[in-house]
């Protein structure tokens, strides 16, 4: 067996970083030198996530440049709130490592998009024409050499597996509406917001609503996506909602068929593309795409009915899992040459 790839991972206590070290601690192919948390360095990992006691001796380390690049680590998982991460990302590449943002830092293409969706200015522009956005079943090729990949975002993640192909196939209309539906659970809003609000499955708890129904940051990305998988500008109205729920994303998704294109046609385009992809799963209904049937896995199940020419699919995925973390891994692997699964 070859000798397994040293790997750090930054942010290692919130919710991606521990999702990332709980995949890798049962990775044959990759080894953990660097765990890293800037608020408890010193203290063991599982001191400060009790789930991993037992589980490992990991010590918690700042996670500055030099004490990354003194643990040998090859390949970097960034699972820091952005835009801290961006402090140490020229620094680790000069050193030669690859990296996985699991953040929003390297997911847009160019500096005014990512000002546009984020209000605020890039911290290493000369970066973003090189990142490649790091959906692995769309970009696996890109991503086997890249230096830098920029993993998607949940909900972006949720909608493009099922519409680039139709893009891409003008199995739908470009230019008609596309509206998507999100529904999260609470893990989405990450680990240290849930902690500071003690009050919250009060506010949650037999409770739905939308929140950014206008201008949500992955909105941008999957404009983005959509755009170069048609050929020309596409955009798709998004609104996402916080469901009580812990973890798990369902998205409903409408458009209109192209002419002559059919729901079966739609199937047989999604089982074409993702042949030999075993973390997309085409259900036979889309009453059939549940989120207790992805959570905790890599999965993202999706199907599709048509009502006339419009097209409605339904697509799921767990939120840490194959929007966060399992992807991330799911890179490092094809950056590596390692199986995908």
């Amino acid at each position: 067996m070859a000798t397994p790839i040293p790997v750090a991972v930054l942010g290692a206590t919130g919710y991606a970083g521990e999702g990332a070290i709980r995949i890798l601690l049962g990775h044959p192919g990759f080894r953990i030198v660097h765990a890293g948390s800037d608020r408890l360095g010193g203290k063991p990992l599982a001191e400060a996530v009790p789930a991993f006691a037992g589980e490992t001796d990991l010590v918690l380390s700042e996670d500055t440049p030099e004490a990354i690049v003194r643990s040998g680590a090859q390949a970097v998982v960034l699972a820091k709130k952005s835009p801290e991460v961006t402090k140490v990302v020229p620094a680790l590449l000069a050193k030669g490592l690859r990296l996985v943002d699991i953040g929003a830092e390297f997911r847009l293409r160019s500096p005014a998009a990512y000002q546009k969706w984020y209000k605020e200015e890039h911290a290493c522009p000369e970066l973003l024409p090189e990142a490649v956005y790091g959906l692995s079943e769309w970009r696996a090729e890109a991503i086997r050499s890249a230096r830098v990949v920029g993993n998607p975002g949940c909900y972006a993640t949720s909608m493009l597996l099922p519409l680039l192909p139709l893009l891409r196939d003008r199995l739908i209309e470009r230019t008609a509406p596309i509206c998507a539906i999100g529904y999260s659970g609470l893990s989405g809003a990450g680990k240290r917001f849930v902690e500071a609000n003690n009050n919250l499955f009060y506010a949650v708890n037999e409770n739905l609503h939308s929140y950014k129904p206008v201008g949500h940051q992955h909105t941008g990305e999957v404009d983005q996506e959509l755009a170069l998988a048609a050929g020309g500008e596409a955009h798709c109205t998004f609104v996402p909602h916080l469901a009580p729920i812990t973890r798990g994303i369902h998205t409903t998704i409408t458009c209109t068929l192209a002419p002559g294109a059919t729901a079966e046609a739609v199937v047989a385009a999604w089982r074409s593309a993702y042949a030999g992809r075993r973390f997309v799963r085409v259900r036979p209904t889309p009453k059939e795409v549940e989120v207790t049937q992805v959570t905790g896995t890599n999965f993202c199940d999706i199907s599709a009915a048509a009502d006339g020419r419009t097209l409605i699919i339904a697509s799921a995925i767990d939120n840490l899992v194959k929007g966060a973390s399992g992807q991330a891994v799911q890179n490092l692997n094809l950056m590596f040459g390692l199986p995908e699964e």
